[in-house]
């Protein structure tokens, strides 16, 4: 998920808040973890097994080796250190386009492979990419404090490549918060409220998945899955390829939208992808949309 808004708005709130709806950590979950950081040497109290999703932050100037791992033994980067958990980036155009392109394998493989004149290291990284960053230079557009042209957003945005954008399933815009109309609101769900809907919505997932091997929710499905557990009917299937062809989204894209319908209709335990699912999870790329808006002379 990509969060984009003005500084201020509460874009890393959300992001530190996500590993508290998560569902708790299975057993060989918290095992998997557990022996990341003991070869890393981060194990808290010496000897103890981690039982909490890894919240794993990196600032924008890390290395490339600090984030995918590496070093003369290759130790365990920051996306092996977030497996089973969340890495956060924030600020993420100011991250160096190598760095971020070198995220392309560990997010699509859920596993990061060095190779060292010694021998080659596999680790795990299989973790919930969440980043933020401001929508322009000047950080307040659209609201009438910014001050930036058409082109500066463009090449501001343009610093994260295509296929980084490709494999980001939302991209959301964060509006700010008025204090003192939040502090009048008393009706606010909790994140424990928020965490029941996801574990129901996870146990859905494992029923339905039970009979194929290795996959426990929508995330994992497959192409062939695809086909199986997320069938259309017409108004859906129309609506989503005017809006694949309006924007030119790729197939990698049409298969998120899928599982985010999917799990759209899961999280209010629907068995099919209804048409309102469909509108729902459409309006989750809100980049596309503020992009196509832009207007350059070329």
């Amino acid at each position: 998920m990509l969060m984009i808004g003005e500084p201020g708005c509460g874009k890393t709130m959300i992001a530190q808040r996500i590993p508290t709806i998560l569902p708790e950590m299975t057993e060989e979950e918290c095992l998997e973890i557990t022996k990341i950081y003991s070869i890393s040497g981060m194990l808290p109290n010496g000897h103890e097994l981690i039982k909490q999703r890894p919240f794993r932050a990196p600032h924008h100037n890390a290395s490339l080796n600090a984030l995918i791992g590496g070093g003369t033994n290759a130790m365990p980067g920051e996306v092996s250190l977030a497996h089973n958990g969340v890495l956060f980036l924030d600020e993420l155009a100011e991250f160096s386009r190598r760095t971020l392109d070198a995220l392309r394998q560990p997010i699509e493989d859920k596993k990061v492979c060095i190779s060292r004149v010694n021998g080659t290291h596999t680790f795990p990284s299989n973790f919930m990419f969440i980043a933020a960053m401001n929508p322009c230079p000047c950080g307040y557009f659209p609201s009438s404090k910014y001050r930036c042209t058409d082109y500066e957003i463009i090449k501001y945005r343009g610093k994260i490549s295509g296929p980084i954008m490709d494999r980001i399933d939302i991209q959301k815009e964060v509006k700010p918060v008025d204090y003192f109309e939040l502090e009048e609101k008393n009706t606010v769900m909790s994140s424990d409220e928020i965490r029941k809907k996801v574990k129901t919505a996870r146990k859905i997932q494992q029923i339905r998945y039970k009979s194929e091997e290795g996959i426990n929710c929508n995330a994992q499905m497959s192409t062939a899955l695809l086909q199986k557990y997320c069938v259309l009917d017409d108004s859906s299937r129309k609506l989503l390829r005017e809006i694949s062809e309006k924007y030119g989204y790729s197939a990698r894209v049409i298969h998120k939208l899928l599982r985010l319908a999917r799990t759209s209709a899961d999280l209010e335990d629907s068995e099919k992808i209804r048409l309102k699912d469909i509108q729902k999870i459409l309006n989750y790329r809100d980049l596309d949309q503020s992009n196509s808006k832009m207007l350059v002379v070329k």
